[in-house]
């Protein structure tokens, strides 16, 4: 394992010292404040003890079964492991035996609550929480899809199960959340690897959430006028594959409707901050190097909690030798680097699952519609087992297309929710090819075959070459867009996967650099193939502007494009805000908002003051002008509060700016002169926001939590479990992405050409056991941006995997 680190090149670095939040609160939530007080006593007694729950020191060797020969594994002063094996099947046993002795908690509340299965650890009061994965059959798909690997990934998944399963028989006593419970940690199984695999599905593709709002706005507007609200195009597009055409918002259709003049009597929802799961990644090629080195950096976004999701390791075996980061409870390495290859993921954002309307037998409810005639709902029986109570038996019905879900009062039919996920054959392990590849071409090939949630893959050679495709199963979606819930018939449907023609690929492009930042990347045609979730294209944009102005570029030019806190989405509203401010009667606090707008050069740097104005403004603006369009082009006569509401967010922001921006008069509601009035009324929230608190520096607004959530529903734990909270610069719309709740989960730069120079920084630390010395000694440098190495340290300790017999 090469090592270690160029200190030189960082002389600053510092050297050693989501859904499973939201699960893991849930789980206390339902404990009583005794039982927490009891953990609470176990964690303070065992404070003052070194944390190693796998008690392997230099002097101990831990058996594993069927291993082909020994493992090495060494653990540097960060607790990062290099694990050196002679076969791969034998490393990735050594990683799952590493993923359970540091974070077996995460992974066991992961698997279970993918599952349904946290009633059977908790008791009566997860029985809720367990019901939708249940009828779901989420762990029936989980076993379906081991037996559906081939034969070579269903091997290394077996060989992750046994390291895993060797860790917890260390495990003597168990970790504290066990002991509060008094039992110890089951077995895990290959399925349960699937079942993680499956959580990251749920994370990163939710396009049908939208597909009611989308539906109730085609039925409330003319079909050309609706059209034109789900536009796509964007003031910010930055597109890796140039359009014939020019591609832009077209003016609005008439609507020949008569303005209204009661805008006012209702409000649309104001628009929430863009928080989906999502990533940065941008390579630059050896023609923009110094040196002719390719360069990749990723920084993936999600959901703040403690412990983090990633956990850093390294691996050797038979000539390659891998780093990067990995996912507690799945073998593979989803961002790294060989001596031959880096990669990055950032996340699709197309649409990988849809809402399809069903339509039942009149005669027989227990049959369904289908292209064939009629066909028998697919009813069966599934058994919530519960600890301490009798087992609760739900009943889930499914059709072909996927499980009929029991909250939909939108419809007055029956809906199935069809996604990628449950496809046979959609699912795989094929990420782990890459460590055994030797150029961009090879590698992207390897992408096209893995199937995990849909991704944007960017790869760098040691050649100096990059390269772009997109990852997964990408669905053949015919007759339909894919945007509203729709019946299937023989025409509209899915029609398994798309092409392998039709799936993008980008190498070596002319420009030197490639960016991906969940925004879209193809034209207008292609893209509609792929869905129309696509996040604004304002970092996409802004990375691209940066990767232009950047040669030679370095690791740390990277990283300070990683680390660029301008808000490009709200460039034009400081403009529209200034000119509004500049209209409006002289007055202090108006004066006061003026100079600082004026003064603000977009970023939202630590010091700023006027970001926390410029969102008031933005979102004030928002919600009025999605407000004035929907009530100037419904066709609806007496709709509801509600309807209007639900139906009006589905407007996109794109549009509200490019009306803002061009006036449209023919949307201009009844109640104003002008669309000058609307901005001020705007530019009163943004005067409001400042008069509030003048002082408050954005960082300070803009602290960064990680909840454990032990703290959350006991006072007796409060923080002291957490991460530390620190102060933040950058926004959720910069590319330097951090917000309170929510931002870069991990910053990783490297050239496979010379991986001495490569960062990584990560939030946290390698254990989730707040006892351990490794439990947030990465946290300080990944908060501040600061460049830590990517390859681990010398060894201060070794733990020794032998083969035992089963």
């Amino acid at each position: 394992m090469p090592c270690c680190f160029d200190a030189e090149a960082y002389p600053h670095a510092t050297v050693p010292g989501a859904t499973f939040a939201e699960h893991f609160r849930a789980i206390f939530m339902s404990i009583p404040l005794a039982g927490l007080s009891a953990l609470l006593l176990i964690l303070t007694l065992d404070a003052g003890v070194p944390v190693d729950p796998s008690k392997a020191t230099i002097s101990e060797a831990v058996p594993v079964v069927g291993l082909a020969d020994a493992v090495r594994i060494d653990l540097d002063a960060l607790g990062m492991p290099s694990i050196h094996a002679d076969h791969r099947n034998d490393a990735y046993a050594a990683l799952g035996f590493m993923h359970a002795r540091d974070r077996l908690v995460q992974m066991d509340l992961t698997r279970r609550s993918v599952a349904g299965e946290l009633a059977a650890l908790i008791g009566p009061a997860m029985v809720g929480a367990d019901r939708t994965p249940a009828l779901r059959r989420r762990r029936a798909i989980a076993e379906r899809i081991v037996t559906e690997l081939p034969a070579d990934e269903r091997s290394l998944l077996e060989h992750y199960t046994r390291g895993v399963n060797a860790a917890v028989a260390t495990m003597d006593p168990p970790p504290a959340e066990y002991r509060l419970l008094n039992i110890r940690p089951e077995a895990w199984r290959p399925s349960d690897s699937v079942l993680v695999m499956l959580a990251l599905f749920d994370t990163l593709q939710r396009s049908a959430n939208r597909e009611p709002n989308v539906g109730l706005l085609r039925e409330t507007v003319p079909a050309e006028v609706a059209a034109w609200l789900l536009s796509v195009q964007g003031r910010w597009d930055a597109l890796l594959i140039d359009p014939t055409d020019a591609e832009f918002i077209p003016d609005p259709p008439a609507t020949g409707k008569p303005a209204p003049d009661d805008g006012q009597a209702w409000l649309a929802d104001p628009p929430a901050p863009d928080l989906r799961p999502g990533s940065n990644s941008f390579a630059v090629a050896g023609t923009r190097t110094s040196d002719g080195r390719a360069i990749l950096a990723n920084d993936p976004h999600l959901r703040y909690s403690t412990p983090g999701i990633w956990y850093p390791a390294a691996l050797a075996w038979d000539q390659i030798e891998l780093v990067g980061i990995t996912i507690p409870g799945v073998p593979g390495f989803p961002i790294g680097s060989t001596e031959s290859i880096a990669w990055g993921l950032t996340n699709t954002t197309g649409d990988f699952e849809d809402l399809v309307l069903i339509d039942v037998d009149p005669e027989d409810s227990g049959r369904y519609r289908v292209p064939e005639g009629w066909e028998a709902f697919d009813v069966r029986k599934v058994e919530i087992t519960v600890r301490g109570a009798d087992p609760v038996v739900i009943e889930s019905r499914w059709t072909r297309w996927g499980p009929v879900l029991e909250n939909t009062p939108w419809s007055d039919r029956p809906v199935s929710l069809l996604r990628v996920s449950d496809q046979p054959g959609a699912v795989n392990l094929g990420l782990v090819d890459l460590g055994g590849v030797d150029d961009v071409e090879s590698a992207l090939d390897v992408a096209a075959r893995w199937y995990g949630p849909s991704q944007n893959v960017l790869v760098a050679d040691r050649d100096g070459r990059i390269g772009w495709t997109l990852s997964g199963w990408l669905p053949d979606r015919r007759g339909y867009d894919g945007r509203s819930p729709v019946t299937h018939d023989a025409t509209t449907g899915w029609f398994g996967p798309l092409p392998e023609t039709d799936r993008p690929r980008v190498v070596d492009p002319e420009s030197g650099f490639l960016f991906t930042a969940n925004n879209r990347l193809v034209p207008l045609e292609s893209a509609a193939r792929l869905g129309s979730n696509w996040a604004d294209g304002g970092r996409a944009w802004r990375i691209r502007q940066d990767l232009a102005a950047t040669q030679p570029a370095s690791e740390l030019d990277l990283l300070a494009i990683q680390l660029d806190e301008t808000i490009q989405r709200f460039v034009p509203y400081r403009r529209l805000l200034i000119e509004t401010l500049e209209s409006m009667p002289v007055e202090p606090d108006r004066d006061a908002t003026l100079e600082i707008v004026r003064a603000w050069d977009g970023s939202a740097t630590a010091e700023s003051l006027a970001v926390p104005v410029i969102e008031a403004f933005r979102r004030a603006a928002i919600r009025r002008t999605r407000t004035a369009i929907f009530d100037r082009v419904t066709s609806e006569a007496d709709i509801d509060e509600s309807r209007r509401r639900t139906a009006a967010s589905a407007i996109g922001n794109n549009i509200c700016l490019a009306t803002l921006e061009r006036r449209f008069p023919s949307l201009l509601p009844g109640d104003l002169d002008s669309w000058d009035q609307l901005l001020r009324d705007a530019a009163a929230k943004a005067i409001d926001a400042y008069v509030e608190d003048p002082d408050t520096p954005w960082s300070e607004r803009n602290r960064g939590v990680f909840p454990n959530p032990l703290g959350a529903v006991n006072p007796l734990i409060g923080d002291r479990f957490d991460l530390p909270s620190v102060p933040q610069a950058g926004h959720w719309g910069a590319v330097r992405v951090q917000s309170g709740s929510f931002g870069a989960s991990a910053r990783m730069i490297v050239s496979p050409s010379d991986r001495s120079k490569a960062i990584l920084t990560v939030p946290g630390g390698q254990s989730g056991d707040p006892r351990s010395p490794h439990f947030a000694d990465r946290h300080a440098a990944w908060a501040a941006g600061t460049p830590s190495p990517l390859l681990p340290g010398p060894p201060v300790n070794v733990i020794d995997l032998v083969p035992t017999a089963p």
